[in-house]
């Protein structure tokens, strides 16, 4: 299945540039206005490369944290050393995983620019 959506970003901040810094909200809208879900990852590749770690980290269920951006319910980071090209600009592709780590949503592509490592986006599956 593929029932996430981007509803919300993705919204970029500066961090220094030395790390990506990916802040994911996962909800489902149709559930208490917007209830966070659990045990969701990511599959994260930057110019065709996969990033280590993103799929490895879940989200957390009924929870949320404000970031800078925007509340979120999964953080991931990942220094510059294990970017290619020892940058966080670059281009991106993402993906939801489930539980069972099975595709739950369509690629969403976005870039970074200017060393704006910190990154929002809000999923919903409603």
């Amino acid at each position: 299945g593929c029932k996430f959506k981007i509803t919300g970003g993705p919204a970029f901040a500066a961090n220094g540039g030395g790390e990506l810094k990916l802040q994911l909200f996962f909800i489902h809208s149709g559930v208490d206005g917007g209830q966070p879900q659990g045990d969701y990852r990511v599959w994260l590749e930057k110019d065709g490369q996969k990033l280590p770690g993103f799929d490895d980290t879940t989200s957390l269920a009924l929870s949320s944290q404000q970031g800078t951006l925007g509340k979120y319910n999964y953080e991931h980071k990942l220094g510059i050393d294990g970017l290619p090209g020892n940058t966080v600009n670059g281009n991106y592709v993402v993906w939801v995983l489930d539980g069972n780590r099975e595709r739950d949503s369509l690629n969403f592509s976005f870039s970074v620019t200017d060393g704006q490592g910190e990154v929002w986006i809000q999923f919903d599956q409603a």
